[in-house]
């Protein structure tokens, strides 16, 4: 049957030469010897290719499994298949000869979400696409060595290279058309891109507080990148964001930026900070996209059609804006663009009213499927906890249910995949501080986000170091008629529970008898071993039946109060449970 199989191609191949029909050559993936037939000899060539020699090969014959990239796959797939006999050939075309035919009126444009100073992510296909007024029009790519070929259709254009591996070497990127035009993108770098995603605190600027100017390191050199979009151009036109955008649409201000004061100034403090750390540790190149939206519910981030299967309609009364806004305008443009993971710090405009609080974890579940499925991968997700933020979002903002929403996010994290819950409530803004509903301590927050990625996709440090402490049981322990003694197990505490204060006694529990911990008592608890601690509540059957134990679930969680710690310094999560 081989002998049938390369007979045959044989044939192809010298029938491809002979006609002579616009196609240069057949390529037998695998032949790197060049003989017509895949054996041992081409698994040393390979080897010697992928090991630097490369005089009597060409790279693409070496490409044995069709990948786009030669590597030690190659060289190790091609072993197994010529060690058992199981050879498959496969051919292919090499590309037509790129013949340019001027046209002064053709245009070609690549999209703006790629741009001078960007982060391609690594070890990910390559997807880049643009825009042409000429049906028809080929298009060649050229980057770091290798060619992408594609055809506009319907106005648009499309070409993939293959991955390639983190690189802090500056690389350019080159599209042409078969028209005569041209468009060089400079100084870009490959490693990992991250998006922030959410309201306010996600998307707020260094530039909002004095304590997170002071923190910006000028550093051009750093290979660190960041593309800052935001809600208030949205906001100001809002019927360009009536539907699905193709492109960036605030082209003036939104761009990639290197870490120079300017792009730290402007960039979200949450993504700066993260991306300095992960710089730091890695010293791979990290790019940093914030696609948040300040004031936005989940409805509005989220796509219209999802939204309305939820029963927030176009103009739903709860919204600011309308749904699917911010949504068409600062995501919808990204969707084919690989990254490496989400940050999420979302909630506050939910908090303001009892329905969207009930629904949230409902919401943000559906939010993050449909995500995923439209960018093709179930990327990872680090979602932080609402912050505390003062007594004064509750009277001014009317914020009545941030308490609830640490619930509903607890809630969330312990039903989906791939996710992290990171808690905020002790790094909310101080009493008294003017701007109380955006926390100045975006950088502790962001260290604490860092940890867990490091640990998590890098290898670096342990998650037991940086993993909240979280409940794995809630169990009455002693009943009387008057009252019940129950007893909450944590895991992720290190060495041990403490106390900020190294107290014994922890203040911010609290219980109740509705599923919602808007109405709840407070109650003091007490470490009795490493992993545990118990409380005694009141058997009131009237108003303080106890059916639920809580954590910082009240609006309020005062930085007075001890905080629940593990021997890491970090809180424990926030969550309201039922009793066993």
């Amino acid at each position: 049957m081989k002998r049938i199989v390369f007979f045959l191609t044989s044939i192809v191949l010298a029938a491809a030469v002979f006609l002579n029909t616009g196609v240069t050559a057949m390529i037998l993936c695998g032949d790197a010897f060049e003989d017509g037939v895949l054996n041992n000899k081409d698994v040393v060539t390979l080897f010697r290719f992928v090991s630097g020699d490369k005089t009597d090969a060409s790279e693409k014959n070496c490409d044995f499994n069709d990948d786009g990239v030669v590597n030690n796959k190659d060289v190790a797939s091609l072993f197994r298949a010529v060690s058992s006999g199981n050879v498959s050939y496969v051919t292919k075309e090499e590309p037509e000869e790129f013949v340019i035919v001027p046209d002064a009126g053709a245009t070609l444009s690549v999209s703006h979400v790629f741009g001078d100073f960007m982060v391609i992510q690594r070890d990910q296909q390559i997807k880049v696409w643009g825009t042409s007024n000429r049906n028809g029009a080929k298009i060649r790519g050229t980057f770091m060595g290798k060619e992408a070929r594609g055809t506009v259709a319907d106005g648009k254009w499309e070409i993939v290279f293959p991955p390639q591996s983190a690189s802090r070497v500056p690389q350019k990127l080159t599209v042409e058309d078969s028209c005569g035009n041209s468009v060089t993108i400079s100084e870009i770098l490959v490693g990992d891109v991250w998006l922030i995603n959410g309201q306010s605190n996600a998307e707020q600027p260094n530039t909002d507080a004095f304590e997170l100017i002071a923190k910006v390191v000028d550093n051009p050199g750093k290979p660190l990148r960041l593309f800052q979009e935001g809600a208030l151009y949205v906001i100001n036109n809002l019927d360009e964001a009536a539907n699905p955008c193709e492109d960036t649409v605030n082209r003036g201000e939104w761009y990639w930026r290197k870490a120079n004061r300017y792009g730290g100034y402007t960039a979200s403090a949450l993504g700066w900070h993260f991306g300095n750390t992960l710089v730091d540790e890695t010293g791979i190149p990290i790019g940093i996209i914030s696609i948040a939206a300040s004031g936005a519910y989940l409805a509005e981030l989220m796509p219209a059609d999802l939204a309305s299967s939820l029963g927030y309609g176009a103009n739903y009364s709860y919204t600011n804006y309308g749904t699917g806004r911010f949504y068409n305008a600062l995501t919808h443009p990204f969707l084919k663009l690989k990254f490496k993971g989400m940050i999420f710090f979302q909630g506050e405009s939910e908090s303001g009213r009892d329905a969207t609080a009930a629904n949230y974890k409902r919401d943000f579940e559906a939010y993050m499927a449909e995500l995923r499925s439209r960018w093709g991968f179930d990327f990872p997700i680090y979602n932080v906890q609402l912050c505390d933020y003062t007594s004064k979002a509750e009277t001014e903002y009317g914020w009545s249910n941030v308490g609830y929403i640490r619930a509903q996010q607890y809630g969330a994290y312990k039903e989906m995949t791939g996710i992290r819950l990171i808690p905020s409530y002790d790094l909310g803004a101080d009493e008294g501080y003017g701007n109380y509903a955006h926390s100045p301590y975006k950088e502790e927050l962001a260290d604490r986000v860092a940890k867990l990625a490091l640990a998590d996709i890098y290898g670096i440090g342990t998650a037991d170091e940086a993993l909240a402490p979280e409940p794995v049981s809630v169990t009455v322990v002693n009943s009387s008629s008057s009252s019940r003694t129950i007893n909450v197990k944590f895991k992720n505490v290190g060495d041990g529970l403490t106390t900020t204060n190294n107290s014994t006694t922890v203040k911010g529990f609290t219980y109740g008898r509705n599923a919602s911990p808007k109405s709840c008592t407070a109650v003091s608890a007490t470490i009795i071993s490493n992993d545990t601690v118990q409380m005694t509540v009141s058997r009131n059957y009237v108003s303080t039946y106890c059916k639920y134990i809580g954590y910082a679930c009240k609006n309020n969680v005062p930085k007075t109060d001890a905080k629940l710690i593990n021997s890491y310094g970090i809180p424990a999560l926030a969550f309201w449970l039922p009793v066993n």
